[in-house]
């Protein structure tokens, strides 16, 4: 199996990919629910597995005229009531096959800045709704 590259990855907001991203990552994480009880006869605490969740988070840089941006920014600023996405991040897509994660997400973070001495950031954090599939073309 070969290692990814990470210039090789992308995220993208439906079909349509987020330009100029520059990182993103997905956080995988599930409860541990404890069922320690009174009367065991071990001296360490039991847990059993819980609910999971997946949070994406990504940054890179602005661009007024990028679909997918104007996508997300408008999710987050009209007036017309929120809706889920679907997120695709791919750690391969430059190759004839892409692969990676997708999944339904509500978008609970976005942020533009405007440095005197830069490019203008965005980053973006969606929390994932109902699990993450595999993808892949």
């Amino acid at each position: 199996m070969a290692i990814n590259k990470g210039w090789d990855g992308a995220i993208l907001v439906g079909t349509d990919e987020i330009s100029h991203i520059n990182n993103w990552e997905i956080s995988f994480s599930g409860d541990a629910l404890e069922n320690t009880a009174f009367g065991d006869t071990v001296y360490d605490r039991s847990y059993q597995p819980g609910l999971r969740s997946h949070t994406v988070t990504f940054s890179g840089y602005c661009e007024d005229t990028d679909v997918a941006q104007d996508a997300l920014l408008d999710e987050m600023r009209v007036t017309d009531e929120p809706t889920a996405v679907t997120v695709v991040c791919l750690h391969e897509r430059e190759t004839s096959q892409k692969a990676g994660w997708t999944g339904s997400a509500v978008i609970t973070g976005l942020t533009v800045g405007a440095p005197v001495d830069g490019l203008s950031p965005i980053s973006g954090t969606l929390q994932v709704s109902g699990g993450l599939s595999t993808y892949a073309t």
